[in-house]
Order: structure tokens, then C-alpha cells, then sequence
């Protein structure tokens, strides 16, 4: 695999480095070819706005006219706005997970879980919840494909965050922290783990066992 894949890899795993408070997600719309970006439907600023009736924006949009893609309730998927540099970093972590799956890339995927780490420490913009959401999600398929014996020692750090979004008022990103704490479980050992988030983060473990003993199924804590 060329190393300007991983070299790739490593620069967007640090783009949300570079994110500034207000991150958006609709912003500067344009018709050049689309770039990654995440669609939502929560965002402040498109909140108590003026609402039009499906297509009544159409002849602006270029519904029936000679744009790529015009025409019906779908006239505005060829417009695009530039990615955000978290955005740039939640498509690094599916890059990422795809590539774990690539025997000649693991060993040079290892020392960027320290970048994946760091990433989830970055909350100080308004959709960071989203990018934590992805983590979690990709992370246990990461683990398990880079193996236990190789990751062990990255573990701990991603504990924070995800004590944070167990926490969190964010269903998708709770559901996720939740199933990827059961996948820790069934990887390290509930003791193990356990005795890893007395060691690392104790306020954690009570939480862990008085709010969701009765979701993690895998025995997690039931010998505490």
C-alpha cells in the first residue's frame, strides 16, 4: 500500500486540530463537485428560519435546468459547501478501520491510535459529539483487527471520552459508548477491564456499575 495513503491518513487524523469553535455544517454552498461532508438536521442555525414547501426553491436550485443533477425534490444534490476539519478526520477514522483490516498497514496504523485518541480530547466545538459518535463506533473493529496484545497499551486513553459520552445527552453517541465498552469487555476480560478503569478513572467505574450493569450482557462487573 503507498505510504501516501497512510502519510494521507495521518495529516486528516489531525485536521480537527485545526477546528475553531463554531464549526457549521451548511455554510458556503456552492455547484463544484462535492467533497466529505455529514448532513444533519439539528443545526442552531438553520433553527426558527423561514420554511418553504418542497421545490419552491427549485427554479434557484436549477430544477429543470441544465445543472448535473437538476430537476424534482432532489435539485440541490449537486450543490456542496467545503468540509469542516472535523468532518475531515470523522472520514479519516472510517479510512482507518478499513485499513486495519490490511495486514501490511497494521503496524503503521498502531502509533496513530495516539492521534485517535488525542481526537476524542477535542470538544471545544459544537459537533465534536458526532465525531465521538464515529470512534466509538469504529473502534472495536479496529481493536479487535490490530489484536488485543498490540492495542493494550493504547486502551486507557480513550477512557475519558468515553466515560463522557456515556454520559452524554446524545442517544446515538451514548448507544455507541455503551456497545463499544461491551466490546472492550469481550476483549480485554471484564476483570481486566474493570481493574483498568479503577486504575485510570474510578468516578467511571461507579457510574459504569450503577447505570448499566443490566445493558452490558457480557458479564461486565457481575463479580464485582
Amino acid at each position: 500500500l503507498s505510504n501516501d495513503v497512510l502519510a494521507k491518513l495521518s495529516e486528516l487524523l489531525d485536521a480537527v486540530n485545526e477546528q475553531q469553535d463554531d464549526s457549521a455544517l451548511y455554510s458556503d454552498l456552492s455547484k463544484k463537485p462535492a467533497v466529505f461532508g455529514v448532513a444533519m438536521a439539528d443545526d442552531p442555525a438553520h433553527t426558527d428560519q423561514v420554511m418553504y414547501s418542497c421545490g419552491s426553491l427549485a427554479p434557484k436550485m436549477g430544477r429543470g435546468g441544465k445543472a448535473p443533477g437538476a430537476g424534482g425534490c432532489s435539485a440541490s444534490h449537486h450543490f456542496k459547501r467545503p468540509s469542516q476539519p472535523w468532518e475531515r478526520t470523522d472520514g479519516a477514522i472510517m479510512l482507518f478501520m478499513e485499513l486495519s483490516d490490511v495486514q501490511e498497514t497494521k503496524s503503521e496504523l498502531l502509533p496513530m491510535l495516539q492521534k485517535l485518541s488525542s481526537a476524542t480530547r477535542k470538544r471545544n466545538f459544537e459537533h465534536h459529539k458526532h465525531l465521538l459518535e464515529t470512534i466509538y463506533k469504529c473502534l472495536p473493529m479496529i481493536f479487535r483487527r490490530l489484536t488485543k496484545n498490540k492495542v493494550k497499551p493504547f486502551i486507557n486513553d480513550f477512557f475519558d471520552a468515553l466515560f463522557y459520552g456515556l454520559k452524554s445527552d446524545m442517544n446515538l453517541l451514548k448507544a455507541a459508548s455503551v456497545e463499544c465498552l461491551q466490546s472492550l469487555s469481550l476483549l480485554l476480560g471484564p476483570n481486566i477491564l474493570k481493574g483498568r478503569i479503577e486504575m485510570t478513572n474510578y468516578d467511571m467505574m461507579l457510574y459504569v456499575q450503577s447505570a448499566y450493569l443490566k445493558l452490558l450482557d457480557c458479564n461486565f462487573l457481575l463479580c464485582y
